[in-house]
């Protein structure tokens, strides 16, 4: 009798494994009937089930407060009259996208206008942009809708308001969209991770795969314009004690072009610094210790003979222990700041030129390496200080401790990603 009940349980747990995988596999296919452009340039995947199964048998740990109101968010999302597949499609039609388009069907009207006024918080709802066609936009968010009957298009990304007649024209061309599986021939090569970005002309990839407590990162880049050494001197820096570090190669004139433009948001001579970049790297560690840095305050007053006197306070400050390394030529070091932000002082070290925050650098013994990396990232984002207003770290410290992010050259012309970003379990 006991065996039997056995058998039977057995049996029993067997058929729910079977149903609850057919119900997945049904899932799957059912959302190849996502529609997108035909001229889509780029597809941005969501995997929803894949990230609901692995959350189910692992539990992301996420910051104490404020990954706990991000949560709270997220399950406001779930309520929104919106019928969702097993897998979400967004596309772009630029090569390079600020912003993301993906439709939906609606399932219950008024359950998604109370999530717009409810959960998103649109101020209004303009509903004579087109006959039948209604709109909404909420900045904060970077989000927009545009609906007609049943036919929902969301639109996620930057400068949306100059979006608005691009989505009315997508909502209203219905002969221009086409399903998933007719778009491109194997969609499930879009699926097996929890997050891909697709480039579709040149079949670049960017994948994100939630493992429980941890988010594998990883990623190809082809081009046939690129020629890049397949070996790097690098700055060896710290293992410990660092709030975040990074290093990049600049091996050609496109990398050089974004980091010129990046140096002249600064009040430093960028044309200068970047004309004496002879060695192509720059480096960066922030670390956990602070350091003290002496200035002076000078105040102007009036002595008893009713002349001008010059008063000199020097005073004392704790700020972050920082170092900068580039490798030019000799010339480089009389553009480098003496003082931005904080004050600046200079090593020089077998073409490299050192910049810190302490003024201890000449005691600094300097290190280097031999790599395949291109470039190379990591940061404690538990330990990222809110002061320091850097909008996506800030973001993802909400949800992750650390991460850590490298870009290989393993051919001439292809670069493979690498990274983790890790939870707070750790």
């Amino acid at each position: 009798m006991i065996k039997k009940i056995i058998l039977w349980t057995i049996a029993v747990l067997v058929l729910l494994v079977i149903v609850a995988w057919g119900g997945y596999i049904l899932r799957q296919q059912e959302s190849y009937k996502s529609l997108v452009h035909k001229k889509s340039k780029a597809l941005l995947t969501v995997s929803l089930d894949d990230i609901l199964l692995n959350q189910f048998f692992n539990k992301w740990q996420s910051a104490p407060k404020e990954g706990q109101d991000f949560g709270k968010k997220l399950r406001k999302l779930k309520d929104n009259g919106i019928d969702i597949k097993a897998n979400v499609f967004l596309f772009a039609l630029e090569p390079h996208p600020k912003n993301f388009y993906v439709f939906f069907q609606l399932k219950d009207k008024q359950q998604f206008l109370n999530f717009l006024k409810d959960v998103i918080q649109v101020g209004a709802v303009e509903s004579n942009l087109a006959p039948d066609v209604s709109y909404a936009y909420h900045q904060p968010s970077k989000i927009a809708f545009i609906w007609k009957g049943d036919d929902l298009l969301l639109s996620l990304g930057f400068d949306l308001d100059t979006k608005k007649n691009e989505m009315l024209q997508l909502i209203q061309s219905k002969e221009d969209r086409v399903t998933i599986e007719q778009f491109i021939s194997r969609p499930s090569t879009l699926t097996g991770k929890s997050l891909r970005y697709s480039d579709i002309s040149t079949d670049n990839f960017i994948e994100l795969d939630l493992k429980g407590d941890h988010v594998d990162v990883s990623g190809e880049f082809f081009s046939t314009d690129w020629n890049f050494p397949k070996e790097y001197l690098v700055r060896e820096l710290v293992s410990a004690k660092y709030i975040g570090k990074a290093w990049i190669n600049i091996p050609n004139s496109q990398l050089k072009n974004q980091l010129k433009q990046l140096f002249s948001e600064l009040p430093i001579a960028a044309d200068s610094i970047m004309a004496h970049l002879d060695g192509n790297y720059v480096d960066i560690e922030i670390l956990k210790n602070k350091v003290i840095q002496t200035d002076t305050i000078v105040n102007y007053a009036v002595d008893e003979n009713f002349e001008t006197i010059e008063e000199k306070t020097p005073y004392e400050t704790k700020v972050p222990e920082v170092r900068l390394a580039m490798r030019g030529d000799s010339d480089m070091r009389r553009f480098l700041p003496s003082k931005l932000f904080y004050q600046w002082f200079q090593k020089q070290d077998n073409g490299f030129s050192l910049l810190s925050t302490s003024k201890d650098i000449d005691k600094l013994n300097v290190a280097y390496n031999k790599t395949a990396e291109l470039s190379h990232v990591a940061v404690h984002l538990a330990d990222w200080p809110n002061e320091a207003k850097i909008s996506p770290i800030l973001l993802l410290k909400t949800i992750a401790s650390d991460i850590t992010v490298s870009l290989k050259v393993v051919d001439h012309n292809r670069l493979v990603l690498q990274g983790t970003i890790v939870d707070y379990s750790h």
